[in-house]
């Protein structure tokens, strides 16, 4: 009975420990979180316990365990990750601690942060180099496989080949579900549900599968070359650019930058130019599909081959003087007729300051007899005008500065005429 007696309060006073230090282990509110984390805390003592996980940023640390039990995540607030079993994608999940249950393990995890991605040649790498004799064919076929990324032809067959920024995130508001970077399930779900399959890989590649954060660099190098398809070298890179309007690769990044940010684009001919009409942008719904959000796109690094490059270099050595002395002729035009507008505005404010105070003169009355004293008009006259050009000076801080001795000058005259008599 002694026995038993002392297994029963063993067993009791277990449970009671169990139960308090339970609540202290992981950072929950919720009663049902806290009877979660009782029962976890029972099976991870007789063995039974699913994986333990720690997401950070986009990065999952895992106690080596093999068990298939119920476990535990813990996301950080930059995290979230898919969640299935053997043969269903079950739910998303977001920042915060998770009970997983039994036979559920994560699907991919993502990052909610703002994410930029650089396809195309690396800036200390020539694409149109030959093998070198300081590198290997794989290291070879890799930059070759880099220049493939971003090449594009123009209308004209000039090749170019650039480096493509794209920053992004997942589509979510910044503080929705309790993160600063925001946490939209259902884009989670998108990005991960939606990722690509290169048909080209074999089915047992890991490869295979794209990862959701690759598509949008993608996209855009798709419509990078579609864009400059429909340009020749001339136009991508006229000899005289325009200050006031976009041409050439302006025109070209800014459609880049459209199309995948816009639901509705410029819709343009086979030539490039504007219709004036709008099309649907087909690569913004895809992001869409897919919970993807394009903040900015960026053309870097543009590549050329050494015979266009000394081609365009001299062909805009033969013409640059022509066009910086139209540049400086438009300059010159501009600076006189902002000198000519600001000297009117000037005069403008000067009558208007100096003029204030008559708009207190009493008018004279034609029905007294009494004739108003010349000088004692002279005089108020001079007053106002004097008041008029104080105030000037003291609302104006530029002024202010450079007409100290302007503006005691002014003070002791109204002095002078205040004090004595005409």
């Amino acid at each position: 009975m002694r026995l038993v007696f002392n297994l029963i309060i063993l067993g009791i006073g277990t449970g009671f420990w169990l139960g308090f230090f339970s609540q202290f282990i992981l950072p929950v509110n919720q009663l049902r979180d806290r009877l979660n984390m009782f029962f976890h805390l029972i099976s991870y003592l007789i063995g039974d316990h699913g994986p333990i996980l720690f997401i950070e940023n986009g990065q999952i640390r895992q106690q080596p365990q093999s068990s298939s039990g119920a476990g535990i995540m813990v996301l950080d607030t930059a995290s979230a990750a898919m969640l299935r079993t053997s043969h269903r994608f079950t739910r998303p999940v977001g920042p915060g601690v998770v009970f997983t249950q039994p036979g559920e393990r994560i699907a991919d995890v993502v990052d909610l942060r703002q994410q930029r991605q650089v396809i195309g040649p690396r800036p200390n790498e020539d694409p149109f180099a030959p093998p070198q004799p300081n590198e290997g064919p794989a290291q070879y076929e890799a930059r070759m496989r880099r220049k493939r990324e971003t090449r594009a032809i123009t209308r004209d067959n000039f090749e170019i080949i650039p480096q493509i920024e794209v920053i992004f995130q997942l589509d979510a508001r910044p503080g929705q579900g309790n993160t600063e970077f925001g946490y939209n399930p259902d884009a989670v779900q998108m990005a991960i549900l939606g990722q690509v399959v290169n048909a080209d890989l074999p089915l047992d590649t890991p490869a295979r599968l794209i990862p959701w954060n690759e598509l949008p660099a993608q996209l855009a190098a798709e419509v990078w070359r579609d864009l400059v398809s429909r340009f020749t070298l001339q136009q991508i890179f006229p000899a005289q650019p325009s200050r006031h309007q976009q041409v050439g690769l302006q025109w070209i990044v800014q459609m880049i930058q459209n199309r995948l940010t816009q639901p509705e684009v410029p819709l343009l001919d086979l030539d490039g130019r504007d219709t004036g009409e709008k099309t649907v942008s087909r690569e913004f719904n895809v992001l869409s599909s897919r919970g993807i959000r394009v903040l900015e796109v960026n053309i870097l690094s543009l590549r050329l081959s050494p015979e266009v490059e000394r081609e365009l270099i001299n062909r805009w050595g033969a013409g640059w003087l022509a066009w910086a002395r139209q540049e400086r002729e438009q300059i010159e035009r501009e600076r006189r007729n902002l000198a000519e507008g600001a000297r009117e505005e000037a005069l403008r404010v000067y009558a208007k300051t100096s003029t204030l105070y008559f708009e207190a003169l009493p008018s004279p009355n034609p029905h007294t007899e009494e004739a108003v004293d010349p000088k004692d008009q002279a005089r108020s006259i001079l007053l106002r005008l004097l008041r008029g050009h104080l105030m000037l000076i003291q609302n104006r801080p530029g002024l202010k500065t450079m007409a100290s001795d302007e503006k005691k000058q002014i003070q002791d005259l109204i002095e002078i005429f205040e004090t004595r008599a005409p």
